[in-house]
């Protein structure tokens, strides 16, 4: 299929699934609030947000810091809430038409008569809707006939407020988290809740946020077989370019633009163990270097590495994909819920030793979603630790197989993402051989 067949494939399916709305697992979601002790989330934080409700804020990809909130309950029964700009809420939600499961709150500002500061006294008067002036010399379309009836329709629902932290303070009441402890991603929701009527309490939230990401929802997993599968194309047409006298930038580049054919976009690409984008040096030939690809489709990542070989390489290259491989083919054979992370690189390990065969590969597992390593942390420590976690149904991990000797000819990798299952494991993207040849 050339590429931009697939790439409108994937636009339209993709499409499809974010109109559904919510991307969460909610029933993840309702068991680890209720573990934390939590009445809810309140979030800020672009990724969270989509993660919350499918919108990626427009002002968010803009530079502008938390204008968009997404409100969650540990009540199941109670609505996503979105505070929103009025404007953009008309302007770029509006245009979605999602199905449903999001309760928009959407502001303006201050009246210009309003003199009340948040917290000393009843909401301040909020300013008038703003809108296209219709000037009344052609037929209203059908985009803005929809635009107005949506906006016009979240103001009559909810009212329109002041200001954002007004908004909150609204939908927080209306999802019975005015008190208890309340999980946050932002210092300005931090802020906002020590100045409102609110009587919730902020705590970190990133962990929470984590943890329920981890395990995905059917129409995530549905996004990141997208996202994983374009990634993968990408890859193998990018190192399809690989040759004597071709540069590691050219490569890089050719990546990218596979990957935007697609409909992802890149996020990096290691080439032969580097990662900086300033690196540029020359292929020649019997070179052999791995390739490791991350880039996003609908913001949710793939992750896919392998080896080249340019021309015939050294013979400890071959030993080392070998090496890899097998490993890899061993773990792949015993992932299944249970299993815990730390268990995982012994089975590749002894597999490798029990070939007769002397490498270092770490075979080091990592959860791939909204980021590329999408996991929790241990709680309680002050910065972020890889916790020791069991396999679980919905899970979407990779393990990481690069081999860790020099002087061996080059270096090699390789990389895929995979499903856990309720029985096992399977692959979200067609697997191919650990090794092109070019």
């Amino acid at each position: 299929m050339h590429p931009h067949e697939s790439f409108r494939e994937t636009f339209a399916a993709g499409g499809s699934l974010l109109r559904g709305g919510p991307l969460f697992n909610r029933e993840r979601a309702e068991k680890v609030l209720q573990q934390e002790s939590l009445s809810g989330l309140i979030v800020a934080e672009p990724v969270n947000v989509f993660h919350l409700t499918g919108y990626w804020p427009q002002l968010g990809k803009m530079g502008f810091p938390a204008p968009t909130l997404a409100l969650l309950s540990a009540d199941p029964k109670k609505p996503v809430a979105l505070v929103i700009p009025q404007f953009l809420y008309y302007l770029v939600y509006a245009d979605s038409h999602f199905d449903g499961g999001v309760e928009p709150y959407v502001y303006t500002h201050r009246a210009v008569t309003a003199t009340a500061v948040l917290g000393d006294v009843e909401e301040p008067g909020a300013g008038e809707l703003r809108i296209y002036r219709d000037k009344g010399e052609a037929p209203v379309d059908a985009v803005e006939t929809h635009r107005r009836a949506a906006v016009q329709a979240a103001a009559a629902r909810n009212g329109l407020s002041a200001e954002r932290e007004w908004a909150m303070v609204k939908a927080a009441r209306a999802l019975d988290m005015d008190k208890g402890r309340v999980g946050v991603d932002h210092m300005a929701i931090m802020a906002m809740l020590e100045y409102s009527p609110l009587k919730a309490t902020a705590v970190a939230g990133d962990n929470t946020l984590r943890k329920i990401r981890l395990v995905k929802s059917p129409r995530e997993i549905e996004l990141m077989r997208l996202a994983s599968q374009a990634n993968a194309d990408a890859a193998l047409a990018a190192a399809g370019t690989a040759r004597e006298g071709a540069t590691t930038q050219e490569l890089r580049a050719s990546f990218f633009s596979e990957a935007a054919s697609r409909g992802n976009a890149g996020v990096f690409m290691s080439i032969d163990r580097m990662i900086s984008e300033v690196v540029d040096f020359e292929f020649g030939e019997g070179s052999a270097f791995f390739i490791d690809c991350v880039s996003h489709g609908w913001h949710y990542h793939g992750d896919f590495a392998r080896t080249i070989f340019v021309g015939e390489p050294a013979n400890a290259m071959r030993d080392a994909t070998r090496a890899m491989h097998i490993g890899w083919e061993a773990i792949r054979e015993k992932l299944r819920p249970g299993l815990r992370y730390s268990e995982i690189p012994p089975i590749g390990q002894k597999a490798v030793r029990d070939s007769g065969l002397d490498f270092d590969i770490p075979f080091a597992p990592h959860s791939v979603g909204l980021t590329h390593t999408d996991e929790p942390g241990q709680d309680g420590r002050p910065y972020w630790v890889k916790e020791d976690l069991r396999l679980q149904p919905g899970m979407i991990i990779s393990v990481d197989c690069p081999v860790m000797n020099t002087g061996i000819g080059g270096s090699a990798h390789m990389e895929d993402l995979s499903l856990i299952t309720a029985h096992g494991a399977e692959p979200i993207h067609t697997l191919t051989d650990p090794v092109i040849v070019v």
